[in-house]
This record gives structure tokens, C-alpha cells and sequence, in this order.
């Protein structure tokens, strides 16, 4: 931020719902809220947890680099989860300071937070307290690429959410492949989607701070109306998105371009689950000249694996594409050697794109984030994505997950960890989720003698679920099967789901 605040001092860095800064303003406020931590007994450059709790805004941008600023690590929370999980957030981080504002303040402090772990942002920028001279040269000193610079979580497999901890060194890698891949100069005005709290998010946010584009936050309830959401789009001139894939799917069901375009727009890229195919043609069809781009990735990750989608070729198996920039990819039999052209493997990835692991689990970070196991003469570690790949022809095409983890709505979701909330939150003997990928639906079995009050069962796993790992059906079994090993026969119950599903469509 420190060069662009130079090179583009005036011109608007953000707009959203909440006002909009230059980038001048954007550091000035991120500065007096690090400078304001410190006024709190918060040690300058300590790299210390603090809890960024309110909704996506300038606000939110502003405590995020304030914390950056002040040499400490941000953990951005959404507002809108269930106070459980947030509440399992907070224990797991066990943070410094919760920075919030007025309607957070109520909904923390009422769930039993104390008020003396939390601030208000307004409290932190209504005293323009003085800068030191060197604060800023301090924070860079005393920084290194490998400390962390935020966390974000992820679902677990076990109930409990992981904590992602993401280095700096991360963060400027990834934006630097960005920007140097797609020739990203300052011109341009990048739609935002992703939550803050989503690591598709890092692309919009850093790549508006490295090249001096603004960052445009779109409000979220258009993109529950295509018609909207495109006024939006050409009002703000915008020019770039990043968005997960069912976004785009669901504007072209919706047939969005029938009567309008969007003649301001130069790159969409997608990320997420698998873009459908009739999707993707429709925006191609309707935005010729477009540069459209699939990208992969994961919390663990970041983004690994691009594809920019040539405009006139069939759109047909579309492959995640090449290996990112200062980034290995290989693919593993279950025997942990190398696959071969043609080949299904699980898809492994090694490089500076990699987390530094779960925050305070050390035996998952273990399990997941391993000794390369074709190098013997170093270390060497690699993640274990669970995604199953392919490579042809240099290459990598996707075919589905090894485990039980799913993409829904752009979001990584453990089958377990609502497997763990479903058996807890109600009185059933035994859950299992499968998901329907075809109608992007979650399917929630429970075991009971009796049909429940599903509703009721509902509301419950919405106290305690964040909104999109909620299941949509249920279905209620009079004894969970299981196979051989005495585990849960996911593909018995798939294939009789799939099977009532084509009784019914008949």
C-alpha cells in the first residue's frame, strides 16, 4: 500500500455500501486504527490474533490493514454465522481484541463475550491520535514473509471449524503471478463477491492494493436479481470479476443478457465448483471479447491451477489448466507415487502458495500437509487438496473429491462437520450428508424410528451452521446402512437417492 498510496494518492481505492475512501484516506484510517491498538497494550508488531467482526465494508477493509499495519494478524469473521460457531471461532483463537462495530457489540457481548475483549472501530478512528515518525518503517523491519498476516476458517470435518493460517509470504506471491499472468495494470474496477472472510476474496482486496485498481464492493442481495446486478456492473464501469461459479450459472438460467449487456466488462474468471457447460457458453456467447479464465485452488492454497478459456473453441471439459507460477502440482496414487499421463490421482501441491498450517492443531496440519513423498533428501511439504485430477498433455482436468468434502456455492464444506451438528442438534441416531451436485442441493439422512419435525430440525442446525451448510433435503431412514468396514455406505445411499430421484422425475 505504501507505493500506491504515492503513485495514486487521490484517485478511489474502495466504494461500498458504507462510503468510499482514495487510497490516501483507505491508509490513513488503516494507520490510526493500528496506531489505536497500541493504545490498547497491544504490542506493535507482537503478531497477535485479533478478530476483525462486522459486515463487509470500507469499515471492515479499514480494521484488516490496520491490523497488518500494527505487525499483528487479522482473523475476519462472518457476522451472520450462528454465535456457536463464532463463539468456537473465538475459543480455538483465544484473540487480543474483537474489533466490531455498534450491532456487533450487541450480539457478542449479549452471547456471553466480555465487553473488555472488544472494541469498537468507531472508538479506534474518532481520536486522530499522532503517527509516529518510524512507526511504519518498524512494521516493515521487524516483518517477515513467513509470519502470518490473517487466518481464515474453514469447515471441519470433525464439527469443529479449522483455522487457516496464511503467511505474507503467500499474499505476495499469489498477487504477483495475478498480476504479471493477466497483464493487471491500475485501470481497472474489480466487482467484488466474496465474502472477506472466503480466500477468493484475497485476489480483489491485494490486487486493488498492488496496482492501484479500485475495488468496487457489490451490495449482496443482487446477486440474488441478475437484472440488478447488471445495472450495477455498468454503472460502476466495472471490468473485472472474480466470482465462484454458481453466480455465473445463475445468471444465465435467469437469462440476464436477453435484453442487456455488459459493455464495460474485460475479464470474468470463475473459481468453485465445476462451471456447467451450457453456463459458460451462454456468457461467452452473450460477451464476446471477454477474457474469460477457470481458476483452482483452496483456503490451504490459494489459487494453483488457471485456464483461460479460448473464445472460440468449444465449450466442452473444461480443465482447471496449468500449474500457477512458483507452484508444483503433483498427482498421487493411493500408494503415494507418481501417476502417469491419463492417470487419476489425488491433486498435491507444493510452493510458496502454500498455508502454514491449521492454527493450534498441529496433528491435522500433520495429516494434511506432509513430507513430499517422492523427495527423501529434504524437507519438502506438500498439502493433500483430497481433489482428484488428471493430467493430459501438460494439462490437469478435475475429477471430483477422494473424501467426503464437497463444493457448495463457492464454498468448501465438510460433509462431516454437519454430520457432527445434525446427531448433536436433534434427537436422531445417526446422520449422513451426501451432495446433489446436479440440483446443488445438500442431502441431510438421519436415523429415527419416527418421521421428525423437520422444520423444527431446521431452525435448530441454523443456530449452529453458517447459512449455506444448512441441508436443503431430508430424508429419514429407519437404519443407517453400512458396509463392510462398519462405516456409513455413502454409495448404497447414493445410488438409492439417485434412484427415487428418477422414479420421481418420471
Amino acid at each position: 500500500m505504501e507505493k500506491t498510496r504515492v503513485d495514486f494518492s487521490d484517485k478511489t481505492a474502495v466504494e461500498a455500501a458504507d462510503g468510499a475512501y482514495s487510497f490516501f484516506q483507505l491508509r490513513q484510517k488503516a494507520l490510526t486504527v493500528a496506531v489505536a491498538l497500541s493504545s490498547r497494550h497491544i504490542s506493535h508488531c507482537a503478531k497477535k490474533m485479533i478478530l476483525v467482526y462486522m459486515p463487509k465494508g470500507v469499515r471492515l477493509l479499514c480494521s484488516m490493514f490496520g491490523v497488518l499495519y500494527s505487525g499483528n494478524v487479522y482473523v475476519p469473521m462472518d457476522c451472520r454465522a450462528p454465535v456457536n460457531r463464532t463463539k468456537l471461532i473465538i475459543d480455538i483463537i483465544d484473540p487480543v481484541l474483537i474489533i466490531t462495530d455498534d450491532e456487533g457489540f450487541k450480539v457478542l457481548t449479549s452471547n456471553g463475550i466480555p465487553e473488555t475483549l472488544l472494541a469498537r472501530y468507531s472508538e479506534l478512528v474518532e481520536h486522530n491520535i499522532p503517527i509516529p515518525e518510524r512507526y511504519i518503517a518498524n512494521t516493515i523491519a521487524f516483518s517477515q514473509d513467513v509470519n502470518p498476516a490473517y487466518i481464515l476458517f474453514t469447515s471441519g470435518s470433525t464439527g469443529v471449524p479449522k483455522g487457516v493460517v496464511i503467511p505474507h509470504r503467500r499474499v505476495i506471491n499469489y498477487i504477483k503471478w495475478a498480476r504479471g499472468f493477466f497483464s493487471i495494470g491500475g485501470e481497472e474496477v474489480i466487482g467484488n463477491q466474496a465474502p472477506f472472510y472466503f480466500t477468493v476474496s484475497a485476489m480483489d482486496i491485494f490486487l486493488c492494493l498492488a496496482t492501484g485498481s479500485k475495488l468496487c464492493i457489490i451490495p449482496e442481495h443482487l446477486f440474488s436479481r441478475p437484472d440488478k446486478l447488471i445495472l450495477f456492473l455498468n454503472t460502476n464501469k466495472i471490468s473485472l470479476i472474480f466470482w465462484v461459479s454458481s453466480v455465473y450459472h445463475h445468471v444465465a438460467g435467469m437469462d440476464a443478457f436477453r435484453e442487456v449487456s455488459l459493455p464495460y466488462l474485460k475479464r470474468a474468471w470463475f473459481v468453485g465448483e465445476p462451471m456447467p457447460e451450457h453456463s459458460l457458453d451462454y456468457w461467452i456467447k452473450n460477451l464476446p471479447g471477454v477474457e474469460f479464465a477457470n481458476l483452482y485452488g483452496s483456503t490451504e492454497t490459494d489459487m494453483t491451477i488457471a485456464y483461460r478459456v479460448p473464445g472460440n473453441a468449444p465449450i466442452s471439459n473444461i480443465p482447471l489448466g496449468y500449474p500457477c507460477a512458483n507452484t508444483d502440482v503433483l498427482l498421487l496414487k493411493d500408494d503415494l507415487t507418481a501417476t502417469r499421463s491419463g492417470e487419476i490421482g489425488e491433486i498435491c501441491v507444493r510452493g510458496s502458495c502454500l498455508a502454514s498450517g491449521y492454527y493450534r492443531d498441529l496433528e491435522k496440519t500433520r495429516s494434511s500437509f506432509i513430507q513430499n513423498p517422492l523427495n527423501n533428501d529434504y524437507i519438502d511439504i506438500l498439502y493433500k487438496t483430497g481433489d482428484l485430477g488428471e493430467e493430459r498433455g501438460g494439462l490437469i482436468y478435475f475429477h471430483g473429491r477422494r473424501d467426503h468434502q464437497f463444493k457448495h456455492l463457492g464454498y468448501r464444506v465438510e460433509a462431516g462437520e454437519i454430520e457432527a451438528i445434525a446427531a448433536k442438534c436433534y434427537d436422531v441416531k445417526s446422520t449422513c450428508v451426501l451432495y446433489d451436485s446436479g440440483k446443488r442441493q445438500i442431502v441431510l439422512f438421519y436415523e429415527s424410528a419416527e418421521q421428525i419435525d423437520e422444520l423444527a430440525y431446521r431452525r435448530e442446525l441454523m443456530d449452529n451452521l453458517p447459512v449455506y451448510m444448512v441441508p436443503t433435503r431430508y430424508i429419514r431412514l429407519s437404519a443407517m446402512p453400512y458396509n463392510a468396514n462398519r462405516k456409513k455406505d455413502r454409495i448404497l445411499l447414493k445410488s438409492q437417492y439417485i434412484q427415487a430421484e428418477e422414479i420421481s422425475n418420471d
